[in-house]
């Protein structure tokens, strides 16, 4: 019949969107908590800078910010070249794209 090859295709789409669905959310979130935390610490050190406490040289703290976002980025990028996911499939790859969205923009 027909529904024996749609089973495992409707299977693996379902499983490939929830799990984009869960590591959307958890990216989000992980996300937001270092963003939070880079926050605080940079105010922090303008806080300090302000009262005298302390002397901070912003045009090396920028210089070490933009080499820690340029080495991020090239990571990510060496990421996508090794870890292509064609071998997963389309129906795989494609659920776990949109639950992927979906879950970043939702929650």
């Amino acid at each position: 019949m027909i529904t024996e090859g749609l089973i495992p295709t409707i299977t693996s789409v379902s499983a490939g969107f929830f799990i984009g669905v869960v590591l959307g959310y958890f990216v989000k979130k992980i996300i937001k908590i270092l963003m939070f935390a880079a926050g605080g610490i940079v105010g922090l050190l303008l806080c300090l800078q302000q009262q005298e406490i302390i002397s901070v040289n912003l045009e090396k703290l920028e210089n070490s910010s933009t080499f820690i976002l340029n080495s991020v980025a090239t990571s990510f990028e060496n990421i996508t070249q090794i870890g292509d996911a064609a071998p997963l499939g389309i129906p795989l790859t494609g659920g776990l794209s949109a639950g992927l969205v979906i879950g970043f923009s939702k929650g």
